[in-house]
């Protein structure tokens, strides 16, 4: 014997919305759900070998609108928003200038409200003289404390070169999407 449960909106038993089903069966769960994409606006130029936090990221906004309440950021350093299982993807797009080289990137994160940045996720390309070349890694951390948790993001190359960004395109960036409660 099958049955049919029909509901636009479930509760919590205080009465806030917790879910919504719209007629097409998209179900809105808004406070779990977060996306934001965060951008190098403009190119930067890199004069010698180098590790560097990338920290002129601005929040993506060409046909995009952060879904939930969205990352905070000061000085490259990232701030969560809420406890989770998060993704934290991070591209490099790099165009060297002076011979053979590697750049890459590092996706660090911090339990201790940024006193310390462990590394968690590497990636690095070999690339020639003006060749534009990328490199992508992820990072999965476990955010059980808004307050203490932070993220970072790191360039290291042995060469100079222009780490590459654009308004309009997503060439040097980073993604955090929230999977699931902690």
């Amino acid at each position: 014997m099958a049955s049919e449960l029909g509901v636009q909106t479930i509760q919590h038993t205080n009465g806030t919305n917790a879910m919504t089903i719209d007629s097409s069966g998209y179900v809105s769960m808004p406070n779990t759900t977060e996306l934001d994409i965060w951008n190098l606006p403009s190119n930067v130029t890199i004069t010698s070998a180098t590790t560097q936090d990338i920290t002129t990221l601005t929040r993506w906004a060409t046909d995009w609108e952060k879904i939930g309440t969205g990352m905070s950021h000061s000085s490259g350093i990232f701030t969560f928003p809420s406890t989770g299982k998060w993704r934290c993807t991070a591209k490099l797009y790099w165009q060297g200038s002076n011979g053979g080289f590697y750049f890459g990137i590092v996706n660090r994160f911090s339990t201790d409200s940024g006193s310390t940045f462990n590394d968690r996720a590497y990636a690095y390309q070999n690339a020639a003289t003006s060749e534009y070349c990328d490199t992508t890694t992820v990072m999965y951390v476990d955010v059980t404390d808004v307050s203490t948790a932070r993220a970072k993001f790191s360039l290291q190359t042995h060469a100079e070169g222009t780490m590459s960004g654009n308004t309009a395109q997503l060439r040097t960036y980073v993604v955090f999407e929230k999977l699931a409660a902690t």
